[in-house]
């Protein structure tokens, strides 16, 4: 986020002042891939994941750990089953949008019809709204999956100049994928889900100690004594190794053995009380 930033300011304000332009006009002008844009986009998403951070300290709590390594085992079966999900939204979506873009470009001409950068959302309200819904691919998988949350009514396909027979087909293809998504891949879903909780309860204690043990070992090995981006600059634990590896000297190779066996007993010894 710092970074981006930085670079906003450098890069962006510089080159619009060096061609005589004002950098500094309302948010809403913005170019939609502006270095500042994309930073706060890249903030929101690190605030979400340093929240979901908390999660996995759960593993140490007895009624938590083994609800947090459920829920772990559910997010790899949400993944095995978004790559069918993936294909069959490609696939539908492939299809609709090759009957569809050409009444959505309509549309889109409907709602543009006074300048080419300014939709006239006063008199053309709907065409404004429902012309992206299927002119590109991207588009059109966004829509089927939305419309998995109920959000797409079947009015969006009242396009203008379209054909009885186009609009009966794309809704009899709306209705397919509905009917493949919703009653065949989310069941699916769901008995993959209550599957792996199942073999997780059954031996919650033994999973929760094994997932608690993991946690606990994490934290044994020497690591940054603040997180990043902060671990950039010097602390005084760097200082102190800095200072007494210069004023100690070589250890021999024995003493290196020796120092090494007494680590790895010091791990039996902290392994076998654990388990």
């Amino acid at each position: 986020y710092i970074n981006i930033n930085i670079l906003c300011v450098i890069l962006v304000q510089q080159r619009e002042h060096s061609m005589g332009i004002n950098p500094w006009y309302p948010r809403e002008h913005w170019d939609q891939f502006d270095p500042m844009l994309l930073s706060e986009g890249a903030f929101a998403a690190g605030m979400i994941f340093s929240f979901l951070k908390l999660v996995h300290i759960f593993s140490v709590n007895p009624h938590l750990g083994p609800l947090q390594i459920s829920l772990g085992r559910m997010i790899i079966d949400i993944i095995k089953f978004f790559f069918i999900y993936t294909l069959v939204l490609f696939a539908f979506g492939c299809g609709l949008n090759q009957l569809l873009w050409y009444y959505s470009d309509l549309e889109k001409a409907k709602c543009y019809h006074q300048h080419e950068s300014y939709p006239d959302f006063d008199h053309q309200e709907r065409a404004c709204t429902i012309w992206r819904r299927f002119t590109n691919l991207f588009e059109t998988s966004q829509s089927l999956f939305w419309a998995s949350f109920g959000l797409v009514d079947l009015m969006t396909f009242d396009l203008t100049g379209i054909k009885g027979f186009t609009r009966f087909w794309a809704l009899l293809m709306f209705g397919s994928y509905s009917v493949i998504n919703i009653i065949v891949l989310l069941n699916m879903l769901i008995a993959m889900m209550s599957n792996s909780y199942q073999i997780i309860s059954e031996r919650s204690d033994t999973e929760w100690k094994f997932a608690r043990s993991g946690l606990w070992i994490s934290y044994f090995d020497d690591g940054n004594t603040i997180p990043p981006p902060f671990n950039i600059f010097p602390t005084m634990k760097n200082v102190n190794n800095w200072l007494s590896c210069s004023n100690s000297r070589k250890t021999t190779g024995s003493m290196m053995k020796k120092s090494r066996e007494k680590a790895r007993e010091r791990h039996d010894t902290v392994m076998r009380l654990l388990v």
